[in-house]
């Protein structure tokens, strides 16, 4: 039989279920939390940035304005050079015999500032220092191998990089995601104790399942009424 649920109902499934929703996401946040921190490698980034600079000797606007122009378009080049094998396997070979060419192209990223002449290279590790040697390693592969792969020196380092920072896993962002997923466990657990309730709790509830008329209720018996009874039926049995 089909069945809908007032907005007054849900209302008071939540109330009855809130200790069920409040532990649930708890739960959720505490398993997240442990996950997190004991499961899950930390990794780090370390950035370093390569500038496309300009080659043209003529001081007139134009023509470094247009010069310009060719250098931003050149950077999507630039950032498919510097994850080309050619560079990344020298790269690999410095870094170390454990270093293959997939596991590094793994760890590296590129992408550059909207409308700049600024390339950012990104490599990803769980130790931080490998991480600064790493993307120094390849930047300097890259600077070295550019001028003779594109016939054009117009590449330079702009910042090296000292430090690294820790990118993930984030703590905070997961124990939220953990609480919203608690939530709704918890949510559809005070929703199916509702559904598969079969209890009578209104009298509505028996004529609209039952197809019957209620003839009579029974109220409840309070502690109170029943020692009053007991004590009713001691003082007869005295009497007797």
């Amino acid at each position: 039989m089909e069945e809908t649920i007032s907005l007054r109902e849900i209302m008071e499934v939540l109330r009855k279920n809130l200790w069920i929703i409040i532990a649930s996401m708890c739960l959720c946040a505490a398993a997240t939390f442990g996950y997190l921190q004991f499961f899950v490698t930390p990794q780090y980034e370390a950035v370093s940035q390569v500038l496309i600079t300009q080659n043209a000797q003529d001081q007139n606007s134009a023509v470094q304005n247009s010069e310009i122009q060719a250098n931003i378009q050149m950077v999507n080049t630039y950032s498919v050079v510097i994850k080309s094998p050619r560079i990344l396997k020298s790269a690999a070979q410095e870094i170390g015999p454990q270093m293959s060419l997939e596991a590094l192209a793994g760890k590296v990223s590129v992408d550059s500032v909207q409308n700049s002449q600024v390339i950012n290279i990104h490599v990803v590790d769980a130790n931080p220092d490998e991480a600064i040697r790493m993307v120094r390693i390849v930047t300097k592969h890259f600077l070295k191998e550019t001028p003779s792969m594109m016939k054009i020196s117009n590449v330079e380092l702009l910042a090296d990089a000292y430090t690294s920072q820790k990118i993930s896993p984030n703590i905070k962002v997961g124990m939220l995601a953990g609480m919203f997923a608690g939530l709704v466990i918890g949510v559809v657990i005070g929703f199916a104790r509702r559904i598969f309730d079969e209890r009578f709790k209104k009298e509505e509830e028996i004529v609209a399942r039952l197809q019957i008329p209620v003839i009579g209720t029974i109220g409840n018996i309070t502690s109170t009424e029943t020692a009053s009874h007991e004590d009713n039926a001691a003082r007869r049995r005295k009497k007797k």
